[in-house]
């Protein structure tokens, strides 16, 4: 009897207070990740209280680069405010957050 093999994902989470150097090294983690071979990735957005320009570019690059490994992306407790905020600028599908 085959049996498929199941891995736990790896997560990441996003810190209260973040600057640049956290979305810098968030990259990194998850291309290390990635070249690892990790193919589940989740982000933990719940201290993700403030909408900045890096650390929204760098989750951009991050499902980016998931899906271009073939690798799945998933955000999780996301604030509805943050929600909001992002589906104004338009990003919703790109972070693929969903209600």
């Amino acid at each position: 009897m085959a049996t498929a093999a199941y891995s736990l994902p790896t997560r990441f989470q996003i810190p209260r207070a973040h600057t640049a150097r956290h979305a810098k090294a968030l990259r990194a983690s998850v291309h290390e990740s990635l070249q690892h071979g990790d193919r589940h990735l989740v982000f933990d957005c719940e201290a993700w209280s403030e909408l900045d320009v890096s650390m929204l570019s760098s989750l951009i690059q991050c499902a980016a680069a998931c899906r271009e490994n073939g690798a799945q992306f998933e955000v999780e407790n996301v604030s509805r405010e943050m929600k909001e905020r992002v589906r104004a600028l338009g990003l919703v599908e790109r972070l693929g957050i969903h209600d």
